[in-house]
């Protein structure tokens, strides 16, 4: 099949990937709460900054402190400035403030991989590399809330482009190469050492593929390497100094080594997963196009063996699977960490579809089993839904009798089950469009229509993100953020009384309150008159000390991170100590 005769491909339809990709990545940016524990860090340090005018202290009480370099709150202050984030947080928009970094990164790091694929492939992967990376689940996700993960994606999908152009291509340095080095600086500011890790992998494997020996001595590494330390060794002298090497020691020592080796780790046991945890937990969160990239995978296994590919195919899969293995190979794992790894991820996916669209056969029966096979799923799970069966496991996951599915993810099963069910119309209906897209889909595969069948999936992926972002999450929202019970909860502590909050330490509770705190932590007792606490500290102050203590607000039963706000009825009652902001 020639794709280009389809006239897909053609060069104004990157215009049509991009419109695509902001809908996706920017419909609804603003809804209301954020209840991301990260996000919560951000607001209340960049309003801090804000009001002091010190740019440089990132600590939050109660937290553990110099957990991140400086880099993505700075990136948070133009817009929270924009938007007034300095004023009463009831009163801005300070989730358009802190997201649209993070929104603009993702911008970034879909460029950077559009224009890698267009150079190494052509415009045709280059455009459905964007459809692809705008709108796996992960990557959607993380554009869209204030974490750090994003602009630190984009600093290194920007670098690995400058890589790729400064020096692989031709196997020969240029001035670009110092784009590569910038970036690697300021990924550094961003989140340290790791970028330059996951850059010497891909250099090391390309070196060993190719046997290059002497490629790090081509890459202009001296100047390159005093470029980044400009950027970066500044701000990493000055922290430490006015830390007393406190920065050093959290953030070097505990955050990177101790985090990656797991010893002497002051983490959960809960957070060391297996060596191929990373396996599973990628395939889900590069859904719906994973399932592409594992057919490729089955395809071209004695070819990927023996990295019988041009060179930027190689640079592309070393610097997925170098990635890959070096977070497989830390103790503690997190799904967050492997963004770096999703603009290569979705180049070679991109290709791969690209190529097996020109080469596949005719298709008939075997898609009508797979799709229908697929529409079977919906319907059953749709079934279950109604029936209650969801909502039965997901409490079974909460009181821990069914294992291994975290108790706030089985309440989030239990949400959107609930809200299904009381929409069960609507969510019929829905399932009725989803089995009908299915068959056409099916359809346009047995006509070996590829292209249509690739408009048709993004569109319902489109038609999925916006009915998610656009309803399903803000009228879900009510059971995760706490921001609709800030006003009850503000008149109970005049702008100038500490809040004491017990126990559990909810960031997004801590912005939104704005009020001067003390934090009590779970193995001490609160002396205070009244304080904040969550589900678990009100039943262990309940058990504790009987009759000492009564609950006067609390969000709603179901809410899944749960705030009481508490009153002593004890006779005597410390005074509050001064709290620090």
């Amino acid at each position: 099949m020639d794709l280009e005769a389809d006239g897909f491909f053609r060069r104004r339809w990157i215009i049509a990937a991009w419109v695509f990709a902001v809908i996706i990545l920017g419909f609804n940016l603003g809804s209301e709460g954020m209840y991301a524990p990260q996000e919560g860090r951000t607001a209340i340090i960049v309003k801090n900054m804000l009001r002091s005018g010190n740019y440089m202290d990132m600590t939050v009480e109660g937290m553990v402190p110099y957990e991140k370099p400086v880099g993505h709150y700075w990136l948070c202050l133009p817009t929270a400035g924009l938007f007034g984030l300095d004023a009463d947080p009831m009163t801005v928009s300070p989730e358009w403030a802190l997201r649209i970094p993070s929104f603009l990164s993702a911008i970034i790091a879909l460029l950077a991989a559009s224009i890698l694929a267009e150079r190494i492939y052509g415009t045709r992967t280059a455009a459905i590399t964007v459809v692809m990376l705008a709108s796996m689940a992960k990557f959607v996700h993380l554009a869209r809330v204030a974490h750090i993960d994003m602009p630190l994606a984009a600093a290194f999908a920007c670098a690995m482009l400058f890589l790729y152009l400064g020096y692989f291509a031709n196997w020969k340095s240029n001035r670009l190469i110092y784009g590569f080095y910038a970036f690697l600086g300021w990924g550094m500011v961003l989140k340290g050492p790791l970028v330059l890790i996951l850059a010497g992998l891909v250099v090391l494997g390309m070196m060993i593929r190719f046997r290059r020996w002497r490629t790090p001595l081509e890459m202009r590494p001296i100047t390159g390497t005093f470029l980044m330390l400009m950027l970066a060794l500044p701000w990493y002298v000055a922290e430490t100094v006015r830390s007393g090497g406190e920065f050093f020691d959290e953030f070097i020592v505990n955050q990177n080594l101790r985090r990656f080796t797991g010893i002497g780790s002051v983490y959960s046991d809960g957070e060391f997963m297996p060596v191929y945890y990373y396996i599973p937990k990628m395939f889900a969160e590069a859904l719906p196009w994973s399932p592409i990239a594992v057919a490729a995978l089955i395809v071209c296994f004695r070819r990927l063996i023996r990295l019988r590919f041009s060179t930027g195919s190689v640079f592309l899969l070393m610097w997925l699977v170098t990635g890959f293995v070096f977070f497989s190979l830390s103790a503690l794992k997190r799904g967050d960490y492997l963004l770096p790894l999703y603009p290569a991820l979705a180049i070679l996916t991109a290709r791969a579809f690209e190529l097996g669209a020109e080469k596949i056969p005719k298709l008939w029966k075997h898609w009508r089993i797979v799709l229908w096979t697929a529409g079977g799923l919906l319907a059953a799970l749709y079934a279950l839904s109604v029936s209650g069966l969801l909502i039965r496991a997901g409490n079974y996951c909460v009181t821990h009798e069914i294992r291994h599915i975290a108790a706030r993810d089985a309440k989030s099963l239990i949400m959107f089950s609930e809200f299904a069910n009381g929409l069960w119309l609507w969510t019929a209906l829905g399932v009725i469009i989803v089995l009908l897209a299915l068959r056409q889909l099916g359809r346009y595969l047995e006509q070996r229509r590829i292209m249509a069948a690739f408009v048709l999936t993004a569109t319902m992926i489109m038609a999925a993100y916006t009915a998610f972002y656009g309803w399903i999450e803000p009228a879900t929202d009510v059971q995760k953020s706490v921001k609709p019970f800030i006003p009850e909860a503000r008149k109970f502590w005049p702008a100038d009384k500490p809040v004491v909050y017990y126990s559990e330490f909810n960031t997004e509770l801590v912005y939104f309150m704005d009020r001067p705190y003390i934090y009590v932590d779970r193995r001490q007792t609160p002396k205070q008159e009244m304080i904040m606490t969550d589900d678990r500290g009100e039943r262990r102050l309940m058990r504790d000390m009987p009759g000492c203590w009564k609950t006067v607000l609390s969000t709603r039963p179901d809410h899944q991170y749960p705030v009481v706000v508490m009153e002593r009825l004890a006779a005597q009652s410390a005074q509050p100590e001064t709290g620090k902001n």
